[in-house]
C-alpha cells in the first residue's frame, strides 16, 4: 500500500484510484462477454497463444476488440488479468503436451507453448505446481503406474 507522507490517502474508506476506475466502468453485457469469449476459444484453439511475443494491444487488434474492453472482460468475467489468463492457458497446454509427448524436452514444450524461455515454464511451474516440469512429469507417470495396477 503506499502513501503520501506517511498517510494513506484512500485510510477513510475512499477507493484507490484503479478500484474506483473499475466500479464507474459500465459492465461488461452478457452478449458481448459471450462474443469476446467466443473470439479468444477460437484464439486459443488456433494456437494464438503459441506466440511468444503476443501480447495485450496484438491480441486486441486480432480480435478485432478494443484493448479497453478486453482488459474490461478479464477483470470483470474472468477475474483476472491478461497476462495471468496468458500464463495458465500455456500452462495448461504444456502440461497437456507433457503428456502426449513424454520424449520431448522441456525446451521444446516451453517453445511450442509460447513461453519466452525455458525458466519461465519452471517459474510457472514451480509457483502453479509447486514443483518443476520434470518434477510434474515424474509424478503425473507415478500416478498412471498406480492406476494401471488398480
Amino acid at each position: 500500500m503506499w502513501s503520501i507522507g506517511g498517510v494513506n490517502p484512500f485510510s477513510d474508506g475512499q477507493k484507490s484510484p484503479r478500484e474506483a476506475t473499475t466500479k464507474r466502468m459500465n459492465p461488461i453485457s452478457e452478449e458481448r462477454r459471450v462474443f469476446v469469449q467466443q473470439k479468444l476459444d477460437e484464439w486459443c484453439a488456433n494456437g494464438g497463444y503459441k506466440d511468444s511475443n503476443v501480447n495485450m494491444l496484438t491480441l486486441s487488434r486480432t480480435l478485432c476488440i478494443s484493448k479497453n474492453e478486453l482488459s474490461l472482460f478479464f477483470d470483470q468475467c474472468l477475474h483476472s488479468n491478461f497476462r495471468i489468463w496468458l500464463s495458465e492457458i500455456r500452462l495448461n497446454a504444456a502440461k497437456k503436451m507433457m503428456l502426449e509427448y513424454p520424449d520431448y524436452s522441456n525446451d521444446i514444450i516451453s517453445a511450442e507453448c509460447g513461453f519466452s524461455c525455458r525458466t519461465h515454464l519452471y517459474r510457472i511451474f514451480k509457483t502453479k505446481e509447486g514443483c518443476s516440469p520434470t518434477e510434474w512429469r515424474g509424478f503425473q507417470s507415478t500416478d498412471a503406474a498406480q492406476n494401471d495396477s488398480n
